[in-house]
């Protein structure tokens, strides 16, 4: 008897002395409370980029069976298997599910203040080609009936960029900047229809009617562009962050540049010996407010899908031109100058892949990009208001899509 209660109380002494041993100081439970469930920091891209370390980003009421999806490392690989054992997030490994209230990173790294990208662009401008000349059977007028092909300029894809930054100034919030630079040419030829008995001839669909110009004998060349600039300083924020998802929203000012360059050459005849070209010129120089949605869901390994959606007021002025001039004697033909004020709409949709590593230092991306700007002066209805005589309701839209592809460093 004597030797149990001996044994007994020895139990008793070494498990007093393991809980005296264990016992976690006040200032450790400090951090240690700051883990529990509700009120753990996420380590996440936030609005800006941009990792953060604030319990003000996670949902207090996130659900456990949110936190099912162990051993899934979050973002950059960091797993959720060491809780508070490991001394720096350095030390994390990969391992099955903690038994944790919630599956957080076991060490969060330093959060991430600073932003840069790059992003490069491949876009086409579509609806917004210029059918300038036909293959014709006859110089014009009576008996004159189109015989062919009809010459467009017609702009394929197009390199551009995009360059930023951005800053964070809170924990879930960020100040960012960006600007965007486009250009794009395209070329067209078109010759004289072999006919039998002759009488082929290319004619002109962008030369005014009162300058009494006949067909080309010979072949119209023609070259027209689209060029775009854009520079945005935009607040970005979170708007919903779950433990596999994030939402945020943006707000702030854009300015935008537009211009169209289109051109035509060729020996047709009237008003003079020599070629005829044909020019126009349109420029739109605007700025107004731009709002936006963003969102990405959480994959395996760094790996997540994105999708941005952006939308833009801009109120500026067109002003453009058009030329018909004799190159050989320098005589102008026909001339239009028109100035227009009003505001434009730009739509952008973004959907793509994204990878992040080097504990979130490095993110690049790669995605379908598309865009729309609504209430534009196209060239082919300004060359049309031009032949018309009219200038009234001159309004359209041009799209672009294409493919774009960026890197992102933080610290």
């Amino acid at each position: 008897m004597s030797i149990s209660l001996a044994g007994a109380g020895a139990r008793r002494l070494l498990l007093s002395g393991l809980l005296a041993a264990l016992a976690v100081p006040a200032s450790a439970g400090d951090i240690a409370q700051a883990f529990e469930f509700g009120g753990a920091p996420q380590i996440r891209q936030t609005a800006g980029g941009y990792a953060v370390r604030d319990e003000q980003c996670l949902d207090p009421n996130v659900q456990m069976a949110q936190c099912q999806s162990c051993p899934m490392n979050y973002d950059q690989g960091m797993s959720y298997d060491q809780g508070m054992g490991c001394e720096s997030y350095m030390d994390c490994g990969e391992g099955v599910c903690c038994g944790d209230p919630c599956c957080m990173p076991c060490c969060p790294p330093p959060a991430k203040r600073s932003f840069v990208f790059g992003e490069f662009l491949m876009l086409r401008p579509t609806d917004g080609d210029v059918a300038h000349a036909q293959q014709q059977d006859g110089l014009g007028g009576a008996g004159t009936v189109p015989f062919g092909t009809i010459g467009t300029a017609d702009i394929e894809y197009a390199p551009g960029f995009r360059v930023g930054g951005g800053v964070c100034v809170g924990p879930c919030s960020a100040i960012t900047a960006s600007y965007t630079w486009f250009e794009s040419n395209d070329s067209s030829a078109l010759t004289v229809p072999n006919i039998a008995g002759g009488g082929g001839a290319v004619g002109s669909l962008v030369q005014h009617p009162g300058a009494a110009l006949t067909a080309s004998t010979g072949p119209v060349t023609a070259n027209y562009g689209v060029d775009f600039q854009l520079a945005d300083v935009m607040f970005r924020d979170v708007l919903l962050s779950k433990s596999w998802c994030e939402l945020n929203y943006s707000v702030g000012a854009q300015y935008g540049n537009i211009e169209q360059d289109f051109m035509q050459n060729g020996a047709f005849g009237g008003g003079g010996a020599g070629a005829k070209e044909t020019r126009t010129n349109i420029e739109f120089h605007g700025g107004g407010i731009k709002a936006g949605l963003d969102g990405e869901r959480f994959l395996a390994r760094g790996l997540r899908v994105y999708g941005k959606l952006n939308g833009s007021l801009m109120s500026g002025r067109f002003n453009t031109s058009y030329r018909l001039q004799n190159t050989s004697t320098t005589a102008d033909l026909a001339m239009a100058d028109w100035k227009d004020n009003r505001a434009i709409s730009l739509v952008e949709c973004e959907l793509g892949v994204a990878k992040v590593c080097c504990d979130d230092r490095i993110r690049v991306s790669a995605g379908y990009l598309f865009q729309q700007w609504g209430n534009l002066v196209t060239t082919s209805d300004f060359i049309q208001g031009v032949r018309n005589d009219n200038y009234t309701d001159l309004s359209d839209s041009l799209r672009l899509d294409g493919f774009t592809v960026r890197a992102e460093a933080r610290w």
